[in-house]
């Protein structure tokens, strides 16, 4: 069904122009897409007309090639509204959907875009790009759904505007529910995840990789230069449940929460930056479970306490189920920089059931900072299985140990966003490098 079109665009909906393929297929309505979609070849770009249109559930699939990808987009970038119960699902290879936009209704499934039509037909090397979820609800807050599903292999999402997502259930989730979508090395970047509040429950998060019952497969998905807005929906803004993901050059903006390595092992989290500005129960990183590397990341002004600490490594449960929390072995969390962060928790969660204390795991050439707090530290447990080297902190913080750790004054001065320390980057100690990260200006679309 279209409606007519208002020319007046809300700015999260500007999107950027975009290019179009060698072959062009211009349609006058939907029914005229869905078979120009059932007929195109590689190379082909369908056009969806400026207008909006409500209760469509478009279905994609085709089978384009690297070289020629099939394209569905919009006639005009940000001009084409899908609202009331609509929905998008896409299947086969080398896909492109481009400039979308949801909003003033709800997925009438359990998805609103989802990167698989059936159970067996996923896409592979697919992309989503420039389109916008705004508000898409459904009514009842404790009904869940997802706004993103990814499925298969080799697919990107980026410089989309994920925002204002208000019912149960995860803003963005990779599914690796069957073999095709395990090992899947997708890559999420440059997308603006906008504010959520506080759900009160689980199924909050903005963003999930895996679930439990899958966390001892590889997903490999990378996550870069994403900017995450007062995500608060629950505890954890990021949760990775498999193996094998990366988390870089993130930024994450007074979120009420953290990015959490709850299951699966061989997480790498570097170069991201986390800004708290003193707002409460703001979060850093936590660390669970094996072979995980936290690095060069730059966390400031962070309130946050227990599992929202700035940095959290958590006990484990003794052979743990893949449900609960495995034991933290071999952590690493190094060249870090923590200034004006309340909280630094370490064995957190101790208590009869988690009582596997981290072992051979190292925390070392950090910066701890703190202009007035002198209780940064906590220690809830056993932690002679971490190796404390390098550490600086400031003259005021009481440190867990002696060993590892010295106190200095130093000076700083803000440079492109960030505290910085000449002192400290000549000796070498907390985050080193660059301040590439995500904005609101070169993210989303």
């Amino acid at each position: 069904m279209r409606v007519p079109y208002s020319h007046t665009l809300a700015s999260a909906c500007v999107l950027l122009a975009a290019c179009s393929a060698p072959t062009q297929v211009d349609s006058g309505d939907l029914a005229t897409v869905r078979a120009q979609l059932r007929d195109a070849r590689p190379g082909t770009t369908v056009i969806i007309p400026d207008g909006t249109y409500v209760d469509e559930e478009l279905s994609f699939v085709a089978e384009g090639t690297a070289e020629a990808p099939i394209t569905l987009q919009a006639e005009t970038a940000g001009a084409v509204f899908l609202e009331g119960e609509s929905n998008l699902r896409m299947s086969g290879a080398h896909l492109v959907v481009r400039g979308l936009v949801f909003r003033n209704g709800h997925t009438p499934t359990g998805e609103v875009i989802a990167f698989r039509t059936a159970r067996d037909a996923n896409c592979d090397d697919c992309r989503v790009t420039e389109c916008v979820i705004d508000n898409f609800n459904k009514a009842e807050r404790q009904e869940s759904d997802l706004w993103v599903a990814m499925y298969g292999k080799r697919n990107r999402f980026d410089h989309n505007h994920l925002s204002g997502k208000r019912n149960r259930g995860v803003t963005m989730a990779v599914r690796m529910d069957t073999e095709a979508s395990r090992e899947n090395e997708h890559r999420i970047d440059h997308n603006y995840f906008g504010p959520r509040p506080i759900l009160g429950s689980n199924g909050g998060e903005s963003l999930r990789i895996g679930t439990s019952h899958y966390s001892m497969f590889r997903s490999g998905t990378l996550v870069e230069h994403n900017y995450f807005d007062r995500c608060s929906g629950e505890v954890e803004v990021i949760s990775s449940k498999s193996d094998g993901n990366t988390f870089r050059r993130n930024t994450f903006y007074e979120c009420q929460g953290t990015l959490t390595m709850r299951h699966g092992n061989e997480t790498l989290v570097e170069d991201n930056f986390f800004f708290g500005n003193g707002r409460a129960n703001t979060g850093g990183i936590r660390i669970i479970n094996k072979d995980q590397t936290v690095r060069n990341n730059y966390l400031e002004g962070l309130t946050g306490t227990r599992f929202r600490g700035a940095l959290t490594v958590m006990n484990g449960v003794p052979n743990s189920p893949a449900n609960r929390y495995v034991q933290v072995v071999n952590g690493q969390a190094e060249h870090n920089t923590f200034i004006d962060c309340d909280n630094v928790q370490l064995a957190a969660g101790s208590d009869a059931e988690r009582s596997a204390t981290p072992k051979d795991s190292r925390i070392a050439d950090n910066l701890f900072y703190h202009s007035a707090r002198d209780s940064v530290f906590t220690v809830y447990d056993d932690i002679s299985g971490i190796t404390f080297a390098g550490n600086v902190v400031s003259p005021n913080v009481r440190i867990p140990q002696e060993e590892g750790f010295t106190r200095e004054r130093l000076d700083f001065v803000r440079k492109d966003g960030v505290l910085f320390s000449a002192k400290a980057a000549e000796a070498g100690y907390g985050r080193t490098g660059g301040t590439d990260r995500a904005t609101p200006d070169n993210t989303g679309v």
